[in-house]
């Protein structure tokens, strides 16, 4: 199975991305933690990404691409969390999977109004270590993540006009990824429980297995 996952920002993807990766036995990759691992690591490149990242803006695809790619070689079975986000990415992951004459199984798509995107990122404090995610007040900035002890911090994305501008970009360009992927997706409500989302998941994984 090597899959994709795409929504809105906040729908979850992270979270169900780790929980089916487990399920399904599939090498986990989240773009937005690669990313973030680059920050943090304070590389040229990591500069150049936290710039783009704090103005709201998406990581050049080009960027992103070669980071993808890199991964994956040498997985057979793999899922995609936050990757492709426009159509360009889409294309070229495709193109880069064909030569490697592993074909993308299909896509999953995780939906959630924008009121409830706002409501979720709203506040939301992350850990850089491990990419956990709390909300306040049931976790504060300098607490420690409850699963590796780092710190926690409110990532500088999830400030509200930035909030906007995320969205801003998710409809002119990752929305149109529905159409791209029409024949391979799979349209999964984010709307509930973690649990509940995932038993809908799951169910509809089931066709790949």
């Amino acid at each position: 199975m090597r899959i994709v996952f795409f929504g809105p920002p906040g729908s979850g993807k992270g979270t169900q991305a780790e929980r089916m990766s487990k399920r399904y036995n599939l090498h986990h990759l989240s773009t937005g933690l690669l990313l973030r691992e680059e920050i943090n690591n304070n590389s040229e490149l990591g500069k150049r990404i936290r710039k783009i990242v704090e103005s709201g803006h998406l990581v050049d695809d080009e960027i992103v691409n070669e980071e993808v790619f890199s991964k994956v070689k040498g997985y057979d079975r793999f899922l995609l969390d936050g990757y492709p986000r426009n159509l360009i990415q889409a294309e070229g992951l495709d193109d880069y999977l064909e030569k490697e004459k592993k074909p993308l199984s299909g896509a999953i798509f995780i939906t959630i109004p924008d009121a409830e995107v706002i409501e979720r990122l709203s506040g939301r404090l992350t850990c850089s270590q491990c990419g956990f995610t709390g909300k306040q007040p049931l976790q504060n900035p300098g607490d420690e993540c409850p699963r590796c002890g780092t710190i926690l911090v409110e990532r500088n994305d999830d400030r509200m006009e930035v909030i906007e501008q995320r969205l801003v970009h998710y409809y002119n360009f990752t929305k149109h990824l529905e159409k791209y992927y029409h024949d391979r997706l799979l349209n999964i409500d984010g709307m509930g429980t973690v649990d509940q989302v995932t038993l809908r998941l799951e169910e509809a994984l089931s066709i790949w297995e």
